[in-house]
């Protein structure tokens, strides 16, 4: 009985404390979004018999918060008591915050362009020929203020570590911004290297082959070719000594003076774009086989 009775008078003793509610959004606005200002729970100040507070399940009793008039722009709200249903027993006597004040922008999406982004100490014979993304555009959805600030999106850096590149194939993530999100979030880059071309004119001896028999002689034993090759191949040391030009005397060149054209030979990925001269004034006395 004393026991009873101890907890019938204490239960009754009226206290006030502080009780967090959860806060839930009822009727959420349509092709909007809240960017800032939302809260996930309200304090309340509750005072009543101190059986009721301390059995109070917070769990089940949550404050509806109505956003169906919600507007673009920032919009006051009043956090009210009353919309704390916890029955005539309890009092609110304050909630926390009184007031919230709601960022609201509408819900866009837009396509834009992906650009890829690298780095890396890259050789100066070489430079970057291309470099893809597929799909080449993607979707971005988020607030109208930030995506019409927006006109293309950058993948995330791509790090190149050696200083000769090879081409670089492989998936990146998008950097966005916040409050972004983007379909699809990566996409496939391909980053496409080439070695630098450098143009020079280049004297070679020119060489005359032909039988012993022959005899012969050349306007001049040497010629300048004006060649088009990659970069490296100029600062090889000894690279005129893979650059030729030759004539090849055989019997469909008659004896006395002809001007005739000369082969060239240049390594692989270099070409011959000018010569000079363009022919070469050859004289030939042929003898019989015996030399006389």
């Amino acid at each position: 009985m004393s026991i009873l009775t101890w907890y019938l008078v204490t239960g009754r003793d009226l206290v006030e404390t502080w009780v967090e509610f959860p806060l839930e959004i009822v009727n959420p606005p349509q092709g909007m979004i809240i960017r800032s200002g939302m809260i996930s729970k309200v304090s309340a100040r509750v005072r009543g018999p101190k059986g009721l507070i301390r059995n109070l399940d917070t769990k089940k009793t949550a404050y509806s918060l109505d956003t169906s008039s919600l507007t673009v722009g920032i919009n006051p709200i009043a956090i009210s008591a009353d919309k704390l249903s916890l029955g005539s027993a309890l009092e609110v006597v304050e909630v926390n915050p009184s007031v919230i004040k709601l960022d609201v922008d509408m819900y866009v999406k837009k396509q834009v362009e992906v650009i890829p982004t690298w780095k890396g100490e890259l050789d100066r014979d070489y430079t970057l020929e291309n470099k893809v993304a597929d799909p080449a555009e993607i979707t971005l959805r988020g607030p109208a203020s930030i995506l019409k600030k927006i006109t293309q999106v950058r993948t995330q850096t791509i790090t190149l570590d050696s200083d000769t590149p090879q081409n670089w194939k492989g998936d990146v993530p998008l950097e966005l911004p916040d409050e972004v999100d983007a379909t699809p979030g990566t996409v496939s880059v391909s980053l496409d290297f080439a070695v630098r071309n450098a143009k020079m004119w280049v004297k070679v001896p020119l060489y005359i082959l032909g039988p012993e028999e022959v005899e012969f002689t050349a306007s001049q034993n040497f010629v300048r070719l004006y060649v088009e090759g990659p970069k490296p191949f100029f600062r090889k040391s000894g690279f005129r000594n893979e650059i030729t030009a030759s004539i090849d005397i055989n019997g469909t060149i008659p004896v006395g003076k002809n001007t005739v054209p000369y082969d060239v030979s240049v390594p692989s990925g270099c070409i011959v774009t000018k010569k000079n001269p363009e022919e070469i004034t050859v004289t030939i006395s042929r003898q019989n086989p015996n030399g006389h």
